[in-house]
């Protein structure tokens, strides 16, 4: 770097740090726009925000997700009031706040009729003053912890669950640019930050101070940082080749597609459509899209369920339906969409097409496929060899597709969930780990087609996997880890080994410390 100035040497050596730690400009490229796409699917209704929404997947940041209430509408003033369904009508008021907060006041009355009446649970969230109902954001919040997981703990304006991974903030939303807000609109970029503005911050003496503080140090200020604080022990290479980059690029975004995938399900495939016919424009773009889209299909017959009918057309229609949506959602990843497909067979007593999927999907279950509900850095690490062929010839949409697989999740009454696991899903939804499902539903179709022998061979792969899963102990996810040894269980049942199912429903009880199985009732109805 001859006859470049230290200055210039520093930020260009942090510049190629900030890319091995962060990732480089295309890397929070990808994962912004994962995370945005990720949200449209999502019903309109979740914004996820903060570092990682902006894209920065930096070590300890948790995920910032913004909930909109549907439930209640903004005003800035009475005149611009529009009657939507039960939507709770809010009008700001801004005559006592500070620069950048409003009161809020709930509009009871509007053109001489009733609109609101205040019920005790809405109380529950309003505090009375001179001008009304006021929205109180304390007792908000206290609302939405109520309904939350036990372990959840109000964090800022947020809720947080007790690992402090997960930020969600409810919102109430304006449709319209507020007065405060309509400058930004219009005024020439060049000329912020503004003379008033600069006014402030100079007048501000303490933020003066320290802006000059950092100015003098450069870049050396990093050095008091957390997360940034080792950029001056990093080596720095001049020259990436195109594998190592892509090799690169996916171990940075790995980490956040897990996170997208665990944060909840995609169901909103018609807006996934709209967007991608009308706003995608770039391969990047398309190929995401193109998952979250099949994610979206795939959990159309998950959470069906269809109404009784004694007629054959019915049913056949029913058929149909749920077929194409699974044959699409196939595209998701590389296991769990043939894992329904086998699962919706089985469930049409099909067992013949439900074996020749498993037989299909069991070849596909290799060493390299990484499970995403436990994923860690390391699973990439076991499989690099693989994943640098993969990125020498494959775009990331393919590649994600061919590596990975999500558990297979269901919900209750869910067309393609096996007669015998609904006492499984009878309240809730629930997960499955998609390798010992995968040998479970092969044993029950053996079992069905009265093939016993292949039916016991099943049940010890299954319990082969369970032990190698657990590595001999406990498996560190739920509730994936204790269905996997209820599968055992079951198996045992139905060959009529009852003392080797009550010990594997017994052991899941005791795992079972907030009762999120059917473990005790399973064991229960064995005596």
């Amino acid at each position: 770097m001859a006859g470049i100035s230290m200055e210039t040497c520093d930020s260009l050596n942090f510049y190629k740090y900030l890319c091995q730690r962060i990732g480089s400009e295309e890397d929070v490229k990808i994962r912004r726009l994962a995370f945005v796409i990720r949200d449209i699917g999502r019903n309109n209704t979740f914004i996820t925000s903060g570092s990682k929404g902006e894209g920065l997947n930096l070590n300890g940041s948790d995920i910032d997700v913004m909930f909109i209430d549907r439930c209640a509408q903004v005003y800035e003033s009475e005149a611009e009031v529009v009657i939507e369904g039960k939507r709770l009508p809010f009008i700001m008021y801004t005559e006592d706040t500070p620069p950048c907060f409003t009161q809020l006041y709930l509009l009871t009355h509007h053109q001489n009729q009733e609109l609101v009446s205040v019920s005790v649970s809405l109380l529950n969230m309003l505090d009375k003053n001179h001008l009304g109902y006021a929205f109180s954001s304390e007792l908000y919040k206290l609302f939405h912890l109520s309904n939350a997981y036990r372990s959840s703990k109000i964090h800022g304006p947020c809720i947080s669950d007790e690992f402090d991974q997960h930020d969600l903030a409810y919102c109430l939303k304006c449709d319209t640019w507020i007065r405060q807000a309509k400058p930004w609109i219009s005024r020439p970029r060049t000329a912020w930050p503004s003379p008033e503005l600069i006014s402030k911050i100079i007048s501000c003496e303490t933020l003066t101070t320290i802006l000059k503080n950092i100015y003098g140090q450069g870049i050396n200020c990093f050095a008091f940082s957390e997360t940034l604080q080792d950029y001056q022990n990093q080596c720095y290479e001049i020259n990436e080749s195109i594998i190592s980059k892509n090799n690169r690029c996916l171990q940075h975004f790995m980490p956040l597609y897990c996170n997208i995938l665990n944060s909840g399900r995609v169901e909103s495939f018609s807006r996934l459509l709209y967007d991608f016919l009308h706003h995608s424009r770039t391969g990047l773009s398309k190929g995401l899209f193109a998952l979250q889209i099949s994610a979206a299909f795939k959990v159309v017959p998950v959470t069906t369920t269809y109404p009784y009918s004694s007629t054959n057309r019915k049913h056949y229609l029913m058929y149909k339906n749920d077929l194409s949506h699974l044959m699409i959602g196939l595209h998701s990843d590389a296991i769990s969409g043939l894992l329904m497909l086998a699962s919706f067979f089985y469930v049409a007593k099909n067992y013949l097409a439900s074996l020749t999927v498993l037989t299909y999907t069991m070849e596909k279950y290799t060493d390299e496929i990484i499970y995403l509900r436990v994923f860690n850095n390391r699973s990439i690490h076991y499989i690099k060899q693989h994943v640098v062929k993969l990125t020498n010839k494959e775009k990331l949409h393919t590649i994600l597709k061919s590596l990975t697989t999500c558990s297979f999740e269901v919900d209750h009454n869910s067309s393609i969930v096996p007669q015998e696991l609904q006492q499984d899903v009878a309240s809730d939804c629930t997960i499955f780990h998609p390798l010992p499902f995968a040998h479970f539903l092969r044993f029950l179709c053996c079992y069905h087609l009265h093939d016993i022998s292949s039916s016991r061979q099943s049940l010890q792969q299954l319990e082969h996997v369970q032990w190698t899963l657990s590595e001999g102990g406990t498996l560190v996810s739920h509730p994936d880890s204790l269905n996997t040894v209820i599968m055992c269980g079951i198996a045992h049942q139905l060959l009529g080994d009852i003392h080797s199912a009550s010990h594997a429903f017994l052991e899941t009880a005791a795992r079972d410390k907030n009762n999120e199985t059917s473990a005790a009732s399973r064991l229960y109805s064995l005596f």
